[in-house]
């Protein structure tokens, strides 16, 4: 009569290895294809301009630019409020 092992045993370190570099290289192809036109506007394969994306992020940017100016405008006002 056989017992069996109480630890199953894991995958190998080949299998491993494998499996990281596939995830790596996925996890580059989503940066690139996804987030870049998403967040930033910046589309290096065109997909993102397909599905919409890039136009996104460009907007995204914009409104970043014009809260920025907007805050620097808010804190001038308040800096010439203060000063009178």
């Amino acid at each position: 009569m056989t017992t069996p092992s109480s630890v199953p045993e894991g995958p190998s370190p080949a299998v491993l290895r494998r499996a990281s570099v596939v995830a790596a290289i996925l996890a580059v192809a989503i940066a690139v294809m996804v987030v870049l036109p998403a967040e930033y506007g910046i589309d290096p394969t065109g997909i993102g301009r397909r599905i919409g994306l890039t136009q996104m992020g460009r907007l995204k940017q914009e409104l970043a630019k014009e809260a920025i100016e907007d805050a620097r405008a808010d804190s001038m006002a308040a800096a010439a409020t203060r000063s009178k």
